[in-house]
């Protein structure tokens, strides 16, 4: 078991190895190693995380920049008000588009719909059996992605990186979007394109962003323009973090492994077509 750090070689350093689990959502910093497309079974604890903590997160970015909080700390350091900067608006009754509709993507649905705002939101394969998952009112393709993302005042970006979402959220999405969009990212940075994202707001279409992931962020500090616009509130990776840990990981690695020596299938195999 594994946390996000693993060497790339490690199939060719074990190759025993038959098994392999990370305590990371996602699947993409496996892709450049050897256990990518391997015969070696590779679990994740997809749906295990603090998908609580990171929904909450999420509502404080939508509350922070819908509030017009982020304008206090330029007033602070000016030592005056602008009070026509604020423009609060209610998140009540809004529309919240969760792109991404996984296990933290439907807590976050949960958290908005208890804060009384009607909840969209896409998934790879929709509607399961049919059902909404609870809080939402509508669960569409991602093909309906832009036409979801027309009817939103919020947009929480909680899906998987892979190469059908990379730069998912691009220049196209954001012409899509309504004016005063604001957008909030706790899965990827490659998922939204930087440029694109500069882009709308230099265009106005955008109230707020809220970035607790950038492009390539493993490897550099993030592009300087991100740091520099006020509408724009950057936190390094920490939207899972709280003084409740409901992280369940280990849990799900314990039962996996009872499974593995009983001959039985493990929960949460990367489907390496899929990326995760």
């Amino acid at each position: 078991m594994a946390d996000g750090l693993f060497q790339l070689d490690l199939r060719a350093r074990a190759p025993r190895l038959r098994w392999f689990h990370q305590l990371p959502a996602g699947a993409s910093n496996l892709a450049r190693g050897d256990l990518w497309n391997s015969e070696v079974t590779v679990t994740t604890s997809r749906g295990y995380g603090n998908t609580r903590a990171m929904a909450e997160y999420v509502l404080a970015g939508f509350l922070l920049f819908a509030r017009g909080l982020h304008r206090a700390g330029r007033d602070q350091q000016r030592h005056r008000f602008d009070y026509r900067a604020y423009r609060p608006i209610s998140v009540e009754g809004k529309t919240a588009c969760v792109v991404g509709a996984g296990g933290i993507g439907q807590e976050v649905g949960r958290l908005c719909a208890a804060a009384g705002m009607r909840v969209i939101g896409t998934r790879r394969s929709g509607a399961p059996s049919g059902r909404l998952p609870e809080g939402f009112a509508q669960l569409g393709k991602p093909e309906q992605l832009n036409e979801f993302l027309a009817q939103s005042d919020f947009v929480a970006v909680c899906c998987q990186w892979t190469p059908e979402t990379n730069g998912l959220i691009s220049r196209e999405a954001f012409t899509a979007m309504k004016p005063n969009t604001i957008l909030v990212n706790v899965a990827r940075g490659e998922i939204v394109d930087e440029d694109a994202l500069l882009a709308a707001l230099d265009e106005g279409k955008l109230r707020g962003v809220a970035l607790d992931v950038y492009v390539g962020e493993f490897e550099r500090p993030p592009d300087v323009r991100l740091w520099d616009d006020e509408r724009i509130v950057i936190t390094p990776h920490v939207s899972a973090g709280s003084d409740l840990s409901r992280h369940r990981g280990v849990e799900l690695f314990c039962s996996n492994l009872r499974a593995y020596l009983d001959g039985q299938p493990l929960a949460n195999v990367i489907d390496w077509d899929r990326g995760y």
